[in-house]
């Protein structure tokens, strides 16, 4: 499998793209309203410690208290109390050993109003804070540095015993008292030499910790800031199995390289600076994946579709059979559009990091051969996903549970679009035009830098007085030709950034109006009770008949905006009541007051409902 590393770095936003044999795999988004905070370490204050659930709520500092279950206090968390109380706390003066535990009962380790050393390991999501930890640890290229503790342990994924005794003994050698280790996976084969180099850099980071904390800063107060996101992913993941990184940003290109270069010699090839006039994005071939994960409709190759929606608790996955099936029996045009649909939707989970509950909706099958080859196929598209994943076989209704282990909220849920955008009912088009213009300005710009250093450097050459006759002539003809192209590249410069003005004002007007929008539809219809009561009121019925298939339900555009603004929307609310997903078309033909329930298979009308009988 060809993998790599593509990323596109701007002032404001950097976008990371993991491709796996062309295709796009995963995506990740990060810019300053939205920085990644896992691995930060924090001088919190314990808020409260609440046996009932397990747990203690800590001031890290963040709008909300971050959350430390029990089960996330380290043993050493005497050494780190322990360590608080210095002025000047060093490990080295310690002796972390001697410090253990030994209170049995976690709700008395911890009092209201105390200090405490915690790390984030799950960034907040919704309304919930951060989950914490005491276990603090450093993380590098081929170990994970543990302060004030004292066991060294190796990757499980390295299952030779001779290398792992190797490493271990390796590492016992070289971490130094009051420090534990864990050797990672990419350390296998490495000599003492890279694991040294990556050990002094991770203890180098512990010291201007112990220095920040030598400064008594009150809590809450952030100690320890980890790598950004690009970062992150290229200490954490780039291996000998990528065949390359490519980057856009000439800056980042030469910190990535020196640190590959550092950690990895051999591998310093495969880091590329993109030089294209084309954003990297779309050199690539990967920008239309990229935007298909913004869509809640997606495509399937036969015909069919699936709808992926949020609700508070879960996310909702609806496979339909669309216009698939032709000369097909229904039990085998539903297992092809649920096989493919399983490949789709496994590929779109970890596109989109989502996280949480999932439930598939698939269509339903008769036999339970085919219902379980749809469940191994669904298990073999999240073989390659780093995130925890647990699928539980498909249910008589045709439903599918599965359990993702969730770090950060998802990136359509932080996002509106590819580029990077936020809260986004309107076009993302246009604030893509604006970057790709921008750019065209930048690189319309430095051909014209080039070419009037050109135009000097053979005017210079044309006053020589070495010069023969000829080759003056020859020489001036070339300035001409020069200062042609450089009038043109000028005329270019000055137009794109006409364009780019004029795209970046039209994207400004969109955000002034996008918010009023609602406001005019919401005050120009608000159906009553009754009328929603009614919709409802066929869903049951109809659910009560034993119908679990999805219907469409059309409305006038007005009626549709209301139905869909809240959270959770009405279309939720009632697959959660009655497990009947419902599609909301809006139609301008039928009044505000009237809906009509549609087969979306078969254009079948299930239900009318007209004003006047509201």
């Amino acid at each position: 499998m060809s993998k790599e590393i593509v990323v596109n770095a701007e002032e404001n936003q950097t976008r990371i793209a993991i491709v796996e044999d062309g295709k796009l795999a995963e995506l990740y988004i990060e810019n300053p309203e939205n920085k990644r905070t896992i691995g930060n370490i924090y001088l919190g204050r314990v808020r409260k410690v609440m046996p009932s659930i397990q747990a203690a709520f800590v001031d890290i500092g963040q709008e909300q208290d971050a959350f430390l279950h029990f089960s996330d206090l380290s043993d050493n968390l005497p050494a780190i109390l322990e360590f608080l109380k210095h002025n000047a706390p060093k490990v080295a003066k310690m002796n972390v050993e001697k410090l253990v535990d030994s209170e049995n009962d976690p709700s008395k380790r911890l009092k209201r109003g105390q200090d405490l050393l915690v790390q984030i390991t799950k960034e907040p999501i919704s309304n919930k804070g951060s989950r914490i930890t005491t276990s603090l640890t450093l993380a590098g290229r081929f170990l994970v540095l543990m302060p004030l503790a004292s066991h060294i342990a190796v990757s499980r994924k390295i299952t030779k015993q001779k290398e792992r005794r190797r490493l271990q003994a390796l590492a016992e050698s070289l971490v130094p008292d009051g420090f534990g280790a864990i050797v990672r996976t990419v350390a296998e084969g490495r000599d003492a030499k890279s694991l040294d180099t990556d050990l002094k850099l991770l203890v180098e980071r512990w010291n201007r910790i112990e220095k920040r904390m030598a400064q008594g800063p009150s809590s809450p107060a952030l100690v320890h800031e980890d790598v950004d996101m690009a970062s992150s992913i290229i200490r954490d993941q780039f291996s000998s199995d990528y065949d390359r990184i490519l980057v856009d940003n000439k800056s980042l290109y030469h910190s990535v390289k020196s640190y590959v270069r550092a950690v990895a010699p051999k591998m310093a090839s495969s880091v590329e600076l993109h030089q294209g006039n084309e954003p990297v994005f779309k050199a690539a071939n990967i920008q239309s994946g990229a935007d298909k994960a913004f869509r809640d409709r997606i495509e399937l190759p036969s015909g069919g579709y699936l709808y992926i929606e949020q609700t508070e608790a879960m996310h909702v996955v609806d496979v339909n059979s669309g216009r698939s099936g032709r000369g097909m029996s229904q039990e085998e045009n539903s297992l092809k559009v649920n096989l493919e649909a399983a490949r789709v939707i496994s590929h779109q989970i970890r596109l989109r990091d989502l996280g949480g509950i999932i439930v598939i909706d698939f269509i339903d099958l008769r036999g339970s051969k085919n219902r379980k080859k749809v469940h191994e196929e669904l298990k073999k598209g999240f073989k390659d996903d780093r995130a925890v994943t647990k699928i539980l076989p498909m249910s008589d209704f045709g439903l599918v549970e599965i359990t993702r282990q969730r770090l950060r909220p998802s990136i359509t849920t932080t996002f509106s679009s590819s580029n990077g955008s936020r809260g986004g009912d309107g076009p993302p088009a246009s604030d893509e035009r604006t970057k790709e213009l921008s750019n065209q300005v930048k690189q319309q710009q430095a051909e014209v830098q080039r070419l009037r250093n050109e135009v000097q450097r053979w005017k210079r050459e044309a006053q020589s007085e070495d010069s023969p006759p000829e080759e003056v002539r020859t020489l001036k003809q070339e300035v001409s030709r020069l200062k042609r192209e450089l009038d043109e590249a000028t005329q270019a410069a000055e137009q794109a950034a006409a364009d780019a003005r004029n795209a970046e004002r039209e994207a400004q007007q969109h955000e002034a109006t996008r918010d009023e929008a609602p406001k005019a539809e919401a005050a120009a219809i608000q159906p009553p009770a009754a009328f929603v009561d009614s919709i409802e009121q066929w869903i049951q019925n109809y659910a009560a008949d034993g119908n679990r298939r999805a219907v469409t339900l059309r409305v006038h555009p007005f009626t549709a905006a209301f139905l869909s603004r809240p959270v959770p929307s009405y279309p939720t609310r009632w697959f959660m009541n009655h497990l009947v997903r419902v599609h909301i078309e809006a139609d301008e033909s039928l009044s505000p007051l009237a809906y009509r329930f549609v087969n979306p298979r078969t254009g079948q009308t299930l239900q009318q409902h007209t004003a006047a009988a509201a």
